[in-house]
């Protein structure tokens, strides 16, 4: 994997963490809402991570037909 792809996987992991504390800080207000947006983010991570691994068999494709 290339530094710049390292990168971004990072960047990405990053927002999820970022906005996994923003609901731990609204959990007491309204914690139906928040279950069901954690809910929602763990489904979003998985498709991102399907996209990235899709990806990365892609690039592997591509290079091995060079």
């Amino acid at each position: 994997m290339s530094n710049m792809e390292n990168e971004t996987g990072r960047e990405i992991d990053e927002l999820f963490a970022r906005i996994r504390i923003q609901l731990l800080k609204i959990r007491q207000s309204d914690p139906e809402t928040v279950e069901e947006l954690k809910s929602l983010l763990s489904q979003l991570e998985d498709s991102v991570e399907s996209l990235v691994m899709d990806l990365m068999r892609l690039k592997a494709q591509e290079k091995e037909g060079r």
